[in-house]
């Protein structure tokens, strides 16, 4: 496992507690979420001031029913691919870098303009901005990543393709003219 990916396991295992514990609570009604998950949200939005998860907007919402039902499986998929060396896993990737940058990069664009309508100082501001600015780096990072790497493999097998088929048109001109020579010789 090269370092990028043993990088992308390692964030795939750390993010599916802080999916169970911390995100889920978007979709998860207060009444039905585990004490310890409650205390952790609590101390979450206490220490950093986020708003997003004291009172999350439906589209918040909806966003976070997504990281549930589609980006939890995709880390446990994800890591256990990564594990394995399957590079078929990077069409996943791809997918799941754009889906995660371009929510966080929503998030990150309402902080940055509502903030100051939650009573956050700059500073605070600045602080969440930071918690989450991960979240859309290593997402877009992997995305990119992702998709020039399935790029390069598919114009690997192009070219291995565009061999075979070059080899058997030369092994059939090959035949036809040893044919030719034959019939001549007759």
């Amino acid at each position: 496992m090269n370092k990028r990916d043993k990088f992308y396991f390692w964030y795939f295992v750390f993010h599916i507690p802080i999916t169970v514990l911390i995100d889920s609570c978007l979709v998860v009604p207060r009444a039905f979420r585990h004490p310890v998950q409650a205390y952790l949200v609590d101390f979450h939005i206490n220490l950093n001031k986020d708003f997003l998860l004291q009172d999350p907007p439906l589209w918040l919402q909806v966003f976070g029913a997504f990281e549930l039902f589609f980006q939890l499986p995709v880390f446990f998929l994800a890591a256990y691919k990564l594990y394995q060396g399957r590079r078929n896993i990077h069409v996943i990737l791809a997918l799941y870098g754009f889906n995660a940058s371009f929510t966080t990069a929503v998030c990150l664009a309402y902080v940055a303009k509502s903030a100051h309508l939650y009573g956050l100082t700059i500073e605070e501001k600045w602080n969440l901005f930071a918690l989450y600015a991960p979240y859309l780096i290593i997402p877009a990072f992997m995305m990119v990543d992702s998709a020039l790497r399935l790029s390069i493999w598919v114009d690997e097998a192009q070219r291995k393709e565009q061999a075979k088929i070059e080899k058997n048109e030369k092994k059939a001109l090959k035949g036809k003219s040893s044919a030719r020579k034959i019939k001549k010789s007759l």
